[in-house]
């Protein structure tokens, strides 16, 4: 092939890099950037319009005064809000519970009506709210709200209805699946991180019931604050790392979306015990389980029967823990389960999972569920009386009802301790409640700290084992088979009758009791 030559382009940039690229080539580096850039600009410098802190060139944030230019405010914050809320429906839900004669023996039954517990059987509406994740379509609510429904309605910003297909739904973990058709419903943008104290909103659809009138009050959006993240000790769920806000909702809101600073969603609302305090799911912890829910199939967890808790006053007391422990600790085993076969025991620090050392319980129940059902066993390490301890645990398959034994199952709903009293005069003998917490559920109905037990169904107990037998023994219908799908107790609601002595009065009376776990509230435990 002949040689010819190429024209040289005009002067200008064009010529300068073809220069450059030869330069390079040549190995004058310095040279060729040189002809290639030239000398680099000045930096233009910027300030905050709010405060004149000096900032980056491509800035977001000010250090100096907090304006975040990611957090949406004024009219553009309000657009925002109406396009999510044209996303978030309400639900109308029609829910019919077992009746008593389903739940209780006959034996049981005939008093049923002396029961001093609000149930009402029959069919009754629900109301609750639900918002778009993941794709569209799918929409997400609480789990309590879809237990027992049997037809299901949903409302739009606009008052438009339709019908709803419950998809599934997961008590462990609160979280409840829906199917909707509503046009131009988008699934949100999902937080990447919530701070304390961020600002947050609410968006849910309320109602105000007066007896059987119920009236549907538009959509609402709530404006609060994060007051505290990881939260623990609430019963709302099993694996607890809750978000706490301070909004101030009303019923109907159960299901609701949490919004961080940005508009994107936070957190699916819980529950509401008091005003100024909601406690949320973390959507961080929600999508895989919305996957599988959403596909009708039940999740399958690993299970080790450990009640796994932080130390608060009670359980220091319980369990000789020191005063500026923080790390979880074994509050309860679930018995006949793979923790208690493998020798674990209450009152265990928990140190370790695997070869992974865990400092919160949020951690901890993190590493636990990343288990294999029915696979490998998992090392687990506790500290116990001053010694550290390596326990090999099998996981077994999650069952569908968590039964405590009674005394567990009784400490945890009136959040006291149960303290056998063996010796001394026989009149003082009994289980004695002990640490009562002030202001908790025990306190509520009615309990003082010092209370005894002394006996259970006519016999006299002394002993936390004893209490246990007879108890079971009791309502052998409720403990006979706990992982069953099916069966004749589709509740776990059991009542005791036993004698106390006052710790008031010291005078000697009749005392009933139901438990509160797990039909309304949920153990803890992994």
């Amino acid at each position: 092939m002949g040689a010819h030559r190429v024209k040289s382009p005009v002067p200008g940039r064009r010529a300068g890099w073809t220069t450059a690229v030869l330069l390079l080539l040549l190995g004058g580096a310095a040279a060729a950037l040189e002809a290639q850039s030239g000398p680099p600009p000045a930096a233009v410098p910027a300030f905050c319009p709010r405060c004149g802190y000096r900032v980056e060139p491509d800035w977001h944030y000010c250090v100096a005064c907090g304006w975040n230019l990611r957090v949406p405010t004024g009219a553009a914050a309000a657009a925002r809000l109406q396009r999510i809320g044209a996303s978030v429906i309400g639900l109308i839900l029609v829910k019919e519970p077992p009746s008593l004669d389903e739940i209780l023996p006959p034996n049981l039954f005939k008093y049923s009506s002396s029961y001093a517990f609000a149930y009402r059987p029959g069919k009754n509406k629900f109301f609750a709210t639900a918002f778009p994740f993941l794709k569209p379509g799918i929409f997400v609510t609480s789990a309590r709200a879809l237990e027992w429904v049997e037809l299901g309605d949903m409302r739009t910003y606009n008052n438009r209805q339709g019908p709803i297909e419950i998809l599934g739904y997961d008590l462990p973990s609160g979280i409840g699946v829906v199917k909707a058709d509503v046009p131009d419903a988008v699934p949100l943008k999902l937080s990447a991180s919530v701070r304390e104290l961020d600002t947050a909103w609410a968006i849910c659809f309320p109602v105000s019931q007066t007896g059987r009138r119920v009236e549907y009050l538009p959509e609402s959006f709530h404006r609060g604050r994060v007051s505290s993240t990881g939260q623990q000790g609430t019963h709302l769920v099993a694996f607890e790392n809750l978000l706490r806000t301070d909004h101030t909702i009303e019923d109907g809101c159960l299901g609701g979306v949490v919004l961080d600073p940005y508009g994107d969603a936070a957190g699916m609302i819980l529950h509401a015990p008091d005003p100024g305090i909601v406690y949320a799911m973390p959507v961080a912890d929600m999508t895989a389980l919305v996957e599988v829910l959403s596909q009708k199939k039940k999740p399958d967890r690993p299970y080790f029967g450990i009640g796994l808790t932080l130390p608060d006053e009670r359980r220091r007391a319980r369990f000789q823990l020191p005063e500026g422990s923080t790390m979880p600790v074994v509050a309860y085993l679930v018995p006949g389960t793979p923790a208690e076969k493998a020798g674990l025991l209450p009152g265990d620090v928990l140190t370790a999972v695997g070869d992974e050392k865990v400092s919160s319980l949020a951690g901890a129940g993190a590493r636990l569920l990343t288990a294999s059902p029915g696979g490998p066993p998992v090392t687990i390490t506790v500290s116990r009386a001053a010694k550290e301890l390596r326990l090999s645990i099998t996981p077994a398959h999650r069952p569908r009802r968590i039964m405590l034994s009674p005394a567990d199952e009784m400490e945890e709903t009136l959040q006291a301790n149960l303290v056998e009293v063996f010796a001394g005069p026989t009149a003082q003998q009994g289980l004695r409640l002990a640490n009562l917490m002030r202001g908790g559920r025990g306190e509520k109905r009615g309990y003082f700290d010092g209370d005894l037990i002394t006996e259970v169904y006519g016999k006299g107990v002394r002993r936390r084992e004893t209490f246990d037998r007879i108890v079971r023994e009791h309502n052998s219908h409720i403990f006979a088979d706990t992982s069953s799908e099916e069966g004749p107790a589709r509740l776990s609601t059991y009542s005791i009758w036993m004698k106390m002595r006052d710790a008031k009065s010291g005078d000697k009376v009749d005392s009933s009791y139901l438990n509160l776990f797990p039909d309304v509230l949920t153990a803890p435990v992994y």
